[in-house]
């Protein structure tokens, strides 16, 4: 539904994200919040290894069914 800002939560997946490995030889897994900031919008996500994934929300006051990754937009 939003094909932009899911483009750029691949886009940051694969640049920002980094586990680590922790003091117990554990990976350490740090999210990374994305923020795509437009004219009178900004959606936000976040990516923490795996792709969040919802099967309905409601843009613009209409529900819609469908796959699509977590993103929210906070209007101005």
């Amino acid at each position: 539904i939003l094909s932009g800002p899911a483009g750029g939560v691949i886009g940051y997946a694969k640049t920002a994200f980094r586990p680590t490995e922790g003091d117990d030889d554990k990976t350490k897994i740090m999210p990374v919040i994305g923020f795509d900031m437009g004219g009178t919008s900004t959606d936000v996500s976040r990516y923490d290894g795996h792709l969040d994934h919802v099967f309905e929300t409601t843009t613009a006051g209409i529900a819609i069914q469908a796959p699509q990754l977590d993103i929210n937009t906070v209007a101005a």
